[in-house]
Parts: structure tokens; C-alpha cells; sequence
């Protein structure tokens, strides 16, 4: 197995945005409107989001080319 596979796998992409920008896991559910026990599952692979909430976490972790690749997908009332 690769190392690169390995540190996926051990510090999962969304923990590790969140982490590095030095957010809680708390911050970043409040302030994108997600439940915090959801979010956590999320980081750890065992839950999905719907393109809503993708989009509003990405926008709160400051991730401009995924939010920007969900915008069209997502209703005015969600984008504004």
C-alpha cells in the first residue's frame, strides 16, 4: 500500500481541511448548519451529505473550487 493511501486513511480529507484551518469540529457544523454528531460521522466515512450541505461546508472551510463546482447544483435560497 502506498504511504499517500495510508494518510488518507488516517487523517481523513474533511478532518484534516478542518484542522488545518483550525476550526472545531463544533464551529464548522454550526456555522454550516450541519449536526454536529453528522458531521463527525462524516469526517469518519460512516455518513454522506446531500450537495446542500456539501456546498455550505465547503463554503466554511473556504474551499472556493468545490463550492463553486456545487453552486449551479444547489436551490438560489442555499447560494445566497
Amino acid at each position: 500500500m502506498s504511504t499517500e493511501h495510508t494518510l488518507v486513511r488516517s487523517n481523513p480529507p474533511i478532518r484534516a481541511v478542518r484542522a488545518a484551518r483550525g476550526l472545531t469540529l463544533r464551529t464548522v457544523a454550526q456555522r454550516s448548519g450541519i449536526d454536529p454528531g453528522h458531521l463527525s460521522k462524516v469526517e469518519r466515512g460512516e455518513k454522506q451529505l446531500s450537495i446542500e450541505s456539501l456546498y455550505r461546508l465547503a463554503v466554511v472551510l473556504d474551499l472556493r473550487e468545490l463550492s463553486q463546482l456545487l453552486k449551479p447544483y444547489i436551490s438560489e435560497r442555499e447560494s445566497a
